[in-house]
């Protein structure tokens, strides 16, 4: 008798614990527990009438560099390659990435290395997933370490699939 009373507190406990993780599950927004353990930046968002869609956009960060930031092919697919081409006013930056993840979705975050082109160019490639949902809201960001400080840029577009 004692035996099966045993199993029976172990079935309950284990159930408890198998809800309260599917509750968890459900109820915790990974995507802000994600971005809390980066390191805290300071951006400078494009402005709002610039639309990548149609031409670069630039932005010029804290300490004075500047990104001119243009997304090839000009609609922005998904599920296809795109390319990130970068114009700077400095032909010397090292470690940039070029962090892109949706704002309105949780769509994993794409970490794409830019490659330095020479000449103040600055490159970067990679595919977006698609989702049903569509109307997709995107940030870029670039980050430049400045020793303790993290300053950087952020670009904003949309895609409709």
């Amino acid at each position: 008798m004692d035996k099966k009373k045993s199993n029976i507190k172990s079935a309950i406990l284990q159930v408890g614990v198998v809800l309260f993780l599917i509750i968890g599950y459900f109820s915790i927004d990974f995507n802000s527990l994600y971005q809390s353990f980066k390191p805290e930046a300071s951006f400078v968002n494009q402005d709002t009438n610039c639309d990548l869609h149609k031409t670069s956009c630039l932005i010029t960060i804290q300490d004075g560099t500047s990104f001119d930031l243009e997304v090839t092919p000009k609609e922005i697919p998904l599920m296809k390659e795109l390319t990130f081409t970068i114009k700077s006013n400095k032909n010397d930056l090292k470690d940039l990435t070029l962090n892109i993840y949706a704002t309105n979705m949780f769509m994993g975050e794409f970490d794409l290395p830019i490659k330095n082109l020479g000449n103040n160019l600055y490159e970067a490639k990679g595919t977006l997933p698609t989702c049903p949902m569509g109307n997709m809201q995107w940030n870029a960001e670039i980050r430049v370490e400045k020793g303790l400080e993290t300053v950087g840029a952020r670009f904003q577009f949309k895609t409709d699939k």
